[in-house]
């Protein structure tokens, strides 16, 4: 049975019975209609799995496992913001409906990753990534191993705020660990697949500087469900998990920038049928 069913099945119960209504409030969302998105939220979630028992996927409706990966490797190893590429070369549209006039996201997500940054005589110039992947290489027991996508100064030029937006990563007795802060999820809709992508981050990082992998935590601020999608919250939770898949990785891979989507495989995936939801803009 799927750790990771329960984990999702008891989220979506708690907003349900504990989830504060926005009906009353402006909100920034909207369908497709233009009436505006409410939600039903809650605040404060963590979530925890360990990677050396299962992939965090659930069974209770497909989650778009290599379209995820996808997406993961576009904002951390192209480093890209263009989602003009992400649909050329990966063939994923999620983000067509926040591109602007110049087909990107502005200075969000994978403008963030390339940057490059000053670190010392010592180190030199460095993306928050490659720094990233040098320390845990030279000093694994720092406990500044950071990744963060919010960065104030460049806000005014987001199309939409990070929303999974810092990583902070621990190693103890040869495993990497790794905290995923996620100010808002549209938990029915998205929230495995925010848990299953940055697994993956988790465990390609891991992979790339000669470590296992741990226990991965997914803290969620703003936690919430769409009062539209309230219905199909209840029909997930009647179901019952399925048998838990099997992560398969290359391991001949030990550079992060030479994972492709085919270096990995879910063995055993058979998720319940799909549920039409629609996504607030």
């Amino acid at each position: 049975m799927s750790k990771a069913d329960l984990v999702f099945k008891e989220t979506l119960q708690r907003i349900l019975d504990e989830g504060v209504s926005d009906e009353e409030q402006q909100v920034r969302t909207v369908w497709k209609d233009g009436a505006p998105a409410h939600t039903l939220s809650v605040f404060g979630v963590v979530n925890r799995y360990n990677l050396q028992e299962e992939f965090p996927i659930i069974t209770l409706r497909p989650t778009a496992f290599y379209s995820g990966l996808k997406e993961i490797l576009w904002i951390y190893q192209d480093k890209s913001n263009n989602v003009q590429l992400l649909k050329d070369k990966y063939n994923i549209h999620w983000w067509d409906a926040w591109a602007n006039q110049d087909s990107n996201l502005g200075r969000a997500y994978g403008y963030q990753m390339r940057q490059v940054h000053w670190y010392g005589e010592k180190v030199g110039y460095m993306s928050q990534i490659d720094k990233l992947i040098y320390d845990l290489k030279t000093n694994p027991s720092s406990r500044r191993l950071i990744l963060n996508l919010y960065n104030h100064h460049d806000l005014h030029d987001m199309t939409l705020y990070p929303c999974a937006f810092m990583t902070m990563f621990d190693v103890r007795e040869g495993k990497l660990n790794m905290t995923l802060t996620q100010r808002s999820s549209d938990y029915l809709v998205a929230g495995n697949i925010n848990a299953t992508q940055y697994a993956l981050l988790q465990h390609m990082i891991a992979q790339s500087v000669g470590l296992e992998v741990g226990e991965f935590i997914h803290y969620i601020n703003n936690c919430h469900i769409y009062t539209r999608h309230v219905d199909q919250a209840k029909e997930i939770i009647k179901r019952e998990p399925r048998p838990v898949p099997k992560l398969i990785i290359d391991d001949t891979i030990k550079h992060f920038y030479r994972f492709k989507p085919e270096h990995f495989k879910l063995e055993g995936y058979n998720p319940h049928p799909q549920m039409k939801l629609e996504v607030a803009i």
